[in-house]
């Protein structure tokens, strides 16, 4: 198919890539290219149009500002796997290949809105917020409710993501996911964890259409942490809470379970660093 001129833009700054945007709304905007290139490559997207942030020097690197870390949306998964938060480092670390790694984007990562992404449920248990940017200025929203579908979120058209923040780590966190193997692959389920002061806060991926959490898991995980619950109690307060789906990979009774057991080691490991 051919594309119609411009069909590619690569601006420098912000205000530069947004005039793009605005210029061509159809195009599909692009960092690493993790994410566009199979959705191309398999049709199930078609491209009118690219914009391209890769030389958008702002939108990269980590900084801490009152209280948070302030990573910009094009920084590379790869940097991350040193990021000061243990949880992001660890939902890092296991994202795909090396290359991969290097290629994609945290900006990427959230974008893509996909239930079973690596950074989404540390995200959600870190209490991460967002930086929207769009021609008119700047809001920054909870990611808690920022993913409303598969691969659909509350980004305008007319925005950019520029930033994610998480407050600067304090207590223990942590990340696990079990999958069909141990590298390269889609997180059958995955669960997040942030311990701050004894108050447990946990989020699920793939376990159901969007990132999940739920006040009754936290509430039965903090319970547990502090030796007045028991692990069967907290793995009927995750079962009750998600909904995960079935298909060819895993039913939905088995990632249940699975979603239970990591919920239970991620807490008794909150214990162990308590201790």
């Amino acid at each position: 198919m051919l594309l119609a001129a411009p069909c590619f833009a690569l601006p420098e700054t912000v205000g530069e890539a947004l005039t793009a945007l605005a210029d061509r709304p159809d195009a599909i905007v692009v960092a690493g290219g993790t994410e566009v290139m199979p959705d191309l490559l398999w049709r199930n997207r078609r491209a009118a149009g690219f914009v391209s942030l890769r030389r958008v020097g702002a939108l990269r690197g980590t900084t801490t500002v009152g209280g948070e870390l302030v990573i910009g949306a094009g920084t590379p998964v790869a940097a991350l796997t040193g990021a000061p938060d243990a949880g992001l480092r660890a939902a890092a670390s296991s994202l795909g290949t090396p290359l991969v790694r290097t290629e994609a984007t945290i900006g990427g990562n959230v974008v893509s809105a996909l239930p079973y992404r690596n950074l989404l449920p540390t995200l959600l248990a870190g209490g991460a917020t967002l930086e929207l940017t769009s021609a008119t200025g700047t809001r920054v929203v909870p990611f808690d409710g920022f993913v409303t579908a598969p691969g659909r979120t509350r980004l305008a058209e007319d925005e950019l993501l520029t930033a994610v923040r998480l407050p600067v780590p304090t207590g223990f966190a942590d990340y696990a996911k079990v999958g069909r193997r141990n590298a390269q692959f889609v997180a059958t389920v995955s669960v997040a964890i942030t311990c701050r002061d004894g108050a447990v806060r946990l989020a699920f991926g793939n376990a159901g259409p969007t990132p999940l959490r739920a006040d009754a898991v936290d509430t039965a995980a903090t319970a547990l942490f502090a030796h007045r619950a028991t692990a069967e109690d907290l793995r009927a307060a995750v079962a009750a809470a998600v909904d995960p789906p079935e298909d060819t990979i895993a039913s939905a009774a088995y990632r249940r379970h699975a979603l239970g057991v990591l919920t239970v080691r991620l807490v008794t490991r909150a214990q162990g660093a308590a201790a």
